[in-house]
This record gives structure tokens, C-alpha cells and sequence, in this order.
């Protein structure tokens, strides 16, 4: 089955059979209140693919589509992996590489806590030294914790962006705050634009905002709903 573009009142879609694989919203101009602005670069990869899309189309005043994960779900599924439980993907990767940064010193994060490599701070110790090989096997022990509250905590159905957003997310605030947090209740609940506009509400650290948390919890929101999350990058 080909793939196709659908263009709303407020996004553009990448289409497979009448549900959407990928969204790019358009936001209002700060120019031109007649006008809406649009990041295109998010689909130099739907050109990409081998199914890339031939043709468009363009609703004005109907309803949105929906992402094809969610055709069929529900907030009573009580599981949603039939094989085996769901990893980070590329994506949710460079997304926390990206905010976490790499330091081979510990150091104090900001907020005290002694942290190392990709955001590591279990047996942390001041004046620890790791390889880059090191802080890749600490990365990966810390998303196996991170993954495992995803899997046991989620109950609906969610695609490969929508659970490396929120592992982006845990690994920053942790399990504890993940599973108590009203986004996991939103989305539990099957509203997952309501999950998604949950993200930025967790900017702050000491009670600070702090502009670095900011721009990780858009990007984690955008990778969230499918859309090109790389503007918000370091």
C-alpha cells in the first residue's frame, strides 16, 4: 500500500490507508495573522522512503486523522506488545544524547547530583573517570531500567516515536515521576494529545525553568506526535 499526503486546517499528513504515519503542524505566522507557517524539513524523509508519497489531497473543515497506532485501541488493553517489550528507538537516542550530553568527568548536574557519561548518576562518584565505551554501557543499563517502567506502566498501544519520547522523558525525571505523572494517566486513558501537551509542563529543576528542559520537553513532544522534533536538538 502507497502512501499519500492529506493537508487540514492545521497540519499536513503522511497518510497510509486512511490513518496517519506522520504529522507536521502548522503553527499561526507572528507576521501575518492570515497566515500559517509550516516546518518542511520533517518531510525530506517522507520523500524518502520506498513507499514516498505520489500524490495530495486537502480537506479544509473536516475532522483530523488519526495515527494508525491508535486505529483499533483502546484505554482498557491491558497490553500492548505482542513481541516483547518495546525499545528505544534511533530517534529517542539522539534525542537524549542530544540534551544529555557526553562527559567522561563526573560532575555535578543542575541540581547537585553527581553525574557521568550520557546523564548516568547511579554509584556516581566526585572524581570518576570513564571511557566513551563505558559511558555507551552505562547509557544502555540506565534505558533498560527506563524501558522496563515504560512497558509495566503503559496500557495502551503506542508506536516506536511515542515510546522513545517517553523514554527521553523517564530517563530525565525518573521512573517514580513517570508513573505518577498526569501524562501517564492521560494516556492511559487513550487521549494522547493530552499526554503529548503534558511534556512541556516538566521544564523546571530546583524550581527553576530552566531553557535547556524547555527545549528537550518540545523536542520529546514532537517526536511524541510524530513530527520533526530536530530544530529543537543542541
Amino acid at each position: 500500500m502507497g502512501t499519500w499526503i492529506k493537508e487540514t486546517d492545521t497540519a499536513f499528513y503522511l497518510m497510509e490507508g486512511g490513518h496517519y504515519l506522520s504529522k507536521i503542524t502548522k503553527y499561526p505566522s507572528k507576521r501575518n495573522e492570515n497566515e500559517k507557517v509550516v516546518n518542511v524539513v520533517g518531510m525530506k524523509a517522507w520523500f524518502a522512503r520506498p513507499d514516498a508519497p505520489r500524490g495530495m489531497t486537502v480537506s479544509r473543515g473536516g475532522p483530523e486523522p488519526k495515527p494508525k497506532s491508535l486505529v483499533g485501541s483502546s484505554s482498557t488493553v491491558t497490553s500492548n506488545r505482542t513481541n516483547g517489550p518495546q525499545r528505544t528507538n534511533k530517534n529517542g537516542l539522539l534525542l537524549i544524547k542530544s540534551f544529555e550530553g557526553l562527559r567522561l568527568q563526573a560532575y555535578r548536574d543542575a541540581v547537585g547530583i553527581w553525574t557521568i557519561g550520557y546523564g548516568t548518576t547511579r554509584g556516581v562518584r566526585p572524581g570518576m573517570r570513564i571511557s566513551e565505551n563505558q559511558a555507551i554501557e552505562f547509557l544502555q543499563g540506565d534505558l533498560a531500567r527506563f524501558e522496563k517502567a515504560i512497558n509495566d506502566s503503559v496500557k495502551v498501544s503506542i508506536n516506536d516515536n511515542q515510546f522513545s519520547a517517553l523514554a527521553s522523558f523517564t530517563y530525565n525525571v525518573g521512573p517514580g515521576a513517570f508513573r505518577s505523572s498526569t501524562l501517564l494517566r492521560k494516556l492511559n486513558r487513550g487521549d494522547i494529545r493530552g499526554a503529548a501537551d503534558e511534556f512541556p509542563r516538566w521544564n523546571k529543576a530546583g524550581g527553576r525553568v530552566l531553557a535547556g528542559l524547555t527545549r528537550r520537553r518540545n523536542a520529546e513532544r514532537l517526536l511524541f506526535l510524530g513530527e520533526d522534533f530536530h530544530r529543537f536538538l543542541r
